[in-house]
């Protein structure tokens, strides 16, 4: 199998390379051409030699992708500018994600592609005191990410049938691991009890789940192979707890005598976020996690 895949200099989009080369897969790692994470995809390229194709190729210009890239099985689209930030409520930069998805969808028709895998978000939902369920749960963004995530999903569907394409959608929640971004909150936690000081939080009394990075590329991976995969799934662990606890155990992996300032920070109910997805679509395909919680911070804490 060949796939194209789109933000692939990114958290998420490196270690699904990885993942699809590892299962013998050739690869087209789109990456834009002002990067400054592409050694990333070097470090990939050198280990699988000729297996991993680097396409330089910008958002805007994705129209001519096929000719940069060639022909290909599957297309994952990864990219989205303003993902962190305050550029997640930036109506210009997130409204031009949604155009972004269409281009995709006619990209990977011109690849000769059978299979679009976009990327959604839990942001998506807005705030859901209870179980998320992929058919029944009515999004209710709150911010602009969340609300150009869902246009995208809907207009990218539409298009594919028009396209005669088919169109997966994961809906990705909470993930962490080596590699992730800075700023995140369990960086920041380990961070501060390593330099000795105290993580100022909220009161994380809000229910959540976290999925180590290697198998949300798992996830992925069986979403742009599994013949069975259709609409929305979500990616996400079947550990869903209260937030609190997932930020002790890091202290007490840590075997660290330092305080956690839970409440010091204000946090508005109306916009914190409630993880608790259904993962039955995603397990009815045969996928079952392989990182456990406490597995994956150990790794963290070891290559810091």
């Amino acid at each position: 199998m060949r796939a194209i895949v789109t933000g692939a200099t990114g958290f998420l989009g490196t270690a699904l390379c990885e993942e699809l080369l590892k299962n013998g897969c050739e690869v087209a790692a789109v990456a834009r051409p002002d990067s400054v994470r592409l050694e990333r995809l070097q470090v990939l390229q050198s280990s699988y030699s000729g297996q991993l194709q680097i396409v330089e190729c910008a958002l805007e210009e994705l129209q001519e992708l096929a000719q940069k890239a060639g022909r290909a099985d599957v297309f994952y689209h990864l990219a989205w500018n303003g993902s962190s930030g305050g550029e997640r409520n930036d109506f210009t930069i997130q409204y031009s994600n949604i155009k972004y998805t269409g281009d995709a969808v006619c990209a990977a028709k011109a690849c000769g592609c059978s299979r679009v895998i976009g990327a959604g978000s839990q942001a998506e939902y807005g705030v859901v005191r209870g179980t998320a369920k992929e058919d029944e749960t009515v999004p209710k963004p709150f911010m602009m990410y969340g609300a150009a995530k869902t246009a995208a999903y809907q207009m990218g569907r539409v298009l594919a049938e028009q396209e005669d394409i088919e169109f997966v959608w994961p809906r990705i929640y909470s993930v962490y691991g080596v590699g992730e971004n800075p700023g995140t909150l369990v960086n920041y936690v380990i961070e501060t009890l390593q330099d000795g000081g105290a993580p100022q939080l909220s009161p994380c009394e809000n229910r959540w789940n976290f999925m180590y990075i290697t198998d949300c590329a798992r996830a992925l991976y069986l979403l742009g192979t599994c013949a069975e995969a259709k609409g929305i799934y979500h990616i996400a662990s079947e550990d869903t707890r209260v937030l609190r606890e997932f930020v002790e155990e890091i202290r007490e992996i840590m075997a660290s005598s330092g305080q956690l300032q839970f409440g010091a920070r204000e946090s508005d109910p109306q916009r914190t976020f409630w993880l608790e997805p259904d993962v039955s679509r995603l397990k009815a395909l045969g996928f079952s996690c392989r990182v456990g919680w406490k597995e994956g911070i150990k790794r963290k804490i070891e290559c810091r």
